[in-house]
């Protein structure tokens, strides 16, 4: 399953995504690729979410770790290129592009979900996955434009999630 997502977002990428800019995206792509390793080492003993192959990922993505691997290194900026790309002028279009990036993604993740290649764990759930969805990508486009608010805004959410799930600190 993740790995036909892989496949969508290449295709996606390649017929939407503007690939000549991506060094102008790469700072932002890094500040995406490293939160979702903080996630990982961070939670490796206590993931809200976790992966599982299915269908042709036994093969392809045989585990969590493979898979979200993929997507940090292989969707993510995939990704970036069409989110960022063609990312529109207007206040009122800004809003509604994150929002429909927010919602692709949680459209994604509810099929996965269905399809038990997603399993959530303490308390998380898909209602925080779209929240967790729209502020991902609020960050990412402010990030393009003010990275030091991006950070500050990022470290407030995780010291934010951490007081609600209640992660044991890591060792």
């Amino acid at each position: 399953m993740h790995t036909m997502f892989a496949v969508f977002f290449i295709i996606i990428s390649l017929f939407f995504g503007v690939w000549k800019r991506l060094n102008e995206f790469y700072p932002t792509l890094l500040f995406w690729i490293i939160g979702d390793l903080l996630y990982a080492s961070l939670l490796h003993d206590f993931r809200v979410w976790e992966f599982h192959p299915v269908w042709i990922d036994h093969f392809i993505l045989p585990t969590h770790t493979v898979i979200a691997t993929s997507i940090a290194f292989l969707i993510y900026p995939c990704v970036i290129v069409v989110f960022l790309g063609r990312f529109p002028e207007s206040s009122f279009k800004k809003i509604c592009w994150v929002v429909l990036w927010a919602l692709i993604f949680q459209g994604i993740e509810v099929i996965a979900y269905l399809y038990k290649s997603i399993i959530h764990h303490h308390g998380w759930t898909l209602a925080w996955s779209l929240i967790f969805n729209i502020v991902t990508y609020s960050l990412l486009a402010i990030h393009k434009w003010k990275p030091w608010v991006a950070w500050l805004f990022s470290i407030l959410n995780i010291i934010l999630l951490w007081i609600i799930f209640h992660p044991p600190l890591p060792k």
